[in-house]
């Protein structure tokens, strides 16, 4: 039994984790990680959540689950830098099973309420008469409430179907089994990727016929700052979970010495720094937030005059697309 612990603390310092050479490192970027997603994904709820010129949008209701999923994975990365400081926990299957069930759990809540934002801007835009008789508070937290439901569900499948080994390191590509990743894990990313860069495609193109009806002078600006939003969206989410999904598949395959430690904590770093990114793009973009946020911090309100003009945008569905080429809370 002494000789089976002893082998995976080992094999654990081996594998880049322990307070070893270079561990103070990834400690240290976990850490500004925590504080930068924690802090932006807080503050993003709290604006959302007490101005009256956000709260009763029902677009907003997406922005802020996504807001609150983020948030969870800044919550887990506490618990990964337990096992730099604490190696033996690799020695026990369930707290290295839950290493990988708790980060599943928050990044796919987030890439699904990503893929419902867009969906919801999709129906904002190109039926903005039908928007709110389709999107209704009841429609958006069924969306929600199955979006979270299937990350619960998805997470969950490594508590019973998993390969975790004594004497491996507690690493993805070798506690998740080979057809989880390959059969689940990959296909679902696949889905997703193609599911926004179809819908952000619509999107742009229905921008550009916007702005081609315009007829103003600063057309190409305008449709230059539209493809820069539909770049920006995917080359975001593109960039920051395809080389994960490649070091997944690689290791799935059994291929562990194609992939040195360093390059799978990248990678790994890499995906969660999306839920860093996500309120940048999403809220602080956004130049009612912002302005929003500067009154909160100065301790004023809100003037009336953009409270009657977020009242105006929300009800009349022609003025939203007056927003096409800018990145939004709400429509």
């Amino acid at each position: 039994m002494i000789d089976n612990v002893t082998c995976s603390v080992d094999v654990y310092y081996g594998y880049g984790y322990g307070m070893g050479p270079g561990s103070s490192f990834w400690l240290f970027l976990d850490g500004v990680l925590f504080v930068v997603i924690l802090c932006g994904n807080v503050v993003t709820l709290y604006v959302l959540r007490t101005s009256f010129q956000f709260s009763p949008l029902v677009s907003n209701q997406f922005v802020l689950s996504l807001a609150l999923s983020d948030m969870l994975v800044g919550l887990t990365l506490p618990y990964h830098m337990a096992f730099y400081v604490l190696p033996y926990l690799a020695t026990i299957k369930h707290t290295c099973i839950l290493k990988f069930v708790f980060i599943l759990f928050a990044c796919c809540a987030s890439i699904l309420n990503v893929t419902a934002i867009a969906a919801d801007r999709y129906f904002a835009i190109m039926h903005p008469f039908r928007y709110e008789r389709i999107m209704n508070n009841r429609m958006a937290r069924t969306i929600l409430c199955c979006g979270w439901f299937h990350a619960i569900i998805f997470s969950t499948i490594p508590l019973y179907w998993n390969r975790w080994e004594q004497c491996e390191p507690c690493e993805l590509g070798r506690v998740l089994p080979r057809y989880y990743t390959t059969a689940v894990i990959t296909p679902a990313f696949c889905i997703v990727w193609a599911v926004m860069f179809i819908i952000y495609w619509r999107i742009w193109k229905q921008a550009v016929i916007q702005v081609n009806k315009l007829r103003q002078f600063n057309i190409c600006k305008l449709r230059k700052s539209c493809f820069q939003v539909v770049l920006i969206i995917m080359g975001c989410f593109t960039v920051c979970w395809l080389p994960f999904l490649a070091v997944a598949c690689v290791q799935a395959g059994g291929y562990h010495s194609i992939i040195s430690p360093m390059a799978y904590k990248v990678v790994l770093s890499l995906a969660i720094s999306s839920s860093a990114i996500n309120p940048l793009i999403y809220a602080w973009k956004n130049r009612e937030f912002k302005r929003t946020f500067g009154h909160m911090v100065r301790c004023r309100t809100v003037s009336h005059s953009v409270q009657q003009e977020r009242t105006s945008l929300d009800k009349n569905p022609l003025n939203r697309n007056s927003g096409l080429c800018e990145l939004q809370i709400s429509v």
